[in-house]
């Protein structure tokens, strides 16, 4: 695909992002720190899913006969030492721990499921870009595609304790992506929620042509919202719920934990919130988001 200067980008989570609210969009898709690189915070629970995902991405990229429980933790524990403490979110040991406690369970759950070590994936390129038109390209982050019979099943892991509604575009915008590049119309889709399931649930197969047409959509008024910086806050306020943690950090008001320039190319964050006690500090890790944005 030719570079395209005035090329938008779009996936599932920047479409979310921008339902909820544009400025939530503007501060993690467009926003550039001083260094020239995005900005993001981290969380106990997003920490969780991020560890979780690497270790998953990179142990399925061995061969079957490689993939052992023990390269599975030994991934693991490599992936957690960059996300322990303040890098994570951690503020407690103990909190810490459980979140890790939490995390090697989900591996385990993975590893008790034979099929995926035994099962060679599709491959497909790991920044997938399809071509929508319009100067719209549509990209997102696959975690497994198999082939089964004449169908490609995609299977997106979840580490979150929520399950995706009925009508979540996740699934159905992957179906989407992978039917150009493999130029097939014979996509099928699940979810695996690893915090709680000990297998995969199928999602509603999608209308590939609906899916198209509705991602131009969006992608016209996402495109026109750029063109004219329109990043204005749902609320008409300085900010809201949505966009309130990234409009401080933005602000000047987060901690910068960790920079990562080569991978990721983003800046790390955590909000730090003196009046907070160590005890509410416990009780509230439940609030943060619990899954990654995928």
């Amino acid at each position: 695909m030719a570079f395209n200067p005035n090329a938008v980008f779009i996936s599932p989570s920047s479409l979310g992002d921008f339902e909820k609210c544009p400025q939530l969009y503007y501060y993690k898709s467009v926003y550039r720190s001083q260094r020239g690189l995005k900005i993001q915070i981290i969380n106990p629970s997003l920490a969780v899913g991020q560890c979780v995902h690497d270790t998953l991405e990179q142990f399925l990229k061995t061969s079957p006969s490689g993939r052992s429980k023990d390269e599975l933790f030994r991934i693991f524990e490599w992936n957690w030492k960059s996300l322990s403490g303040e890098k994570g979110g951690f503020t407690l040991k103990e909190e810490e721990d459980g979140a890790k406690e939490r995390a090697s369970s989900m591996l385990e759950r993975f590893f008790g499921n034979k099929h995926f070590l035994e099962t060679e994936a599709v491959k497909i390129p790991s920044f997938p870009k399809v071509d929508l038109g319009d100067d719209l390209i549509l990209t997102g982050k696959l975690d497994w595609i198999e082939k089964e019979d004449d169908y490609y099943h995609i299977i997106d892991f979840k580490t979150g304790k929520n399950e995706e509604k009925e009508d979540s575009q996740q699934l159905p915008i992957y179906a989407l992506l992978v039917a150009k590049i493999l130029g097939t119309d014979k996509v099928k889709t699940s979810y695996w929620y690893l915090d709680k399931d000990d297998d995969i649930k199928p999602f509603p197969s999608a209308d590939i042509n609906e899916t198209f047409k509705t991602l131009k959509q969006k992608g016209e008024i996402l495109k026109l919202v750029r063109q004219t910086n329109s990043y204005r806050c749902q609320s008409g306020n300085e900010y809201c719920w949505a966009c309130k943690d990234m409009h401080e950090v933005a602000h000047g008001k987060g901690k910068l934990v960790h920079v990562d320039p080569v991978n990721r190319k983003q800046e790390i964050y955590i909000l730090v919130n003196e009046a907070i006690t160590e005890k509410e500090t416990k009780e509230d890790t439940i609030s943060f988001a619990d899954d990654l944005p995928f």
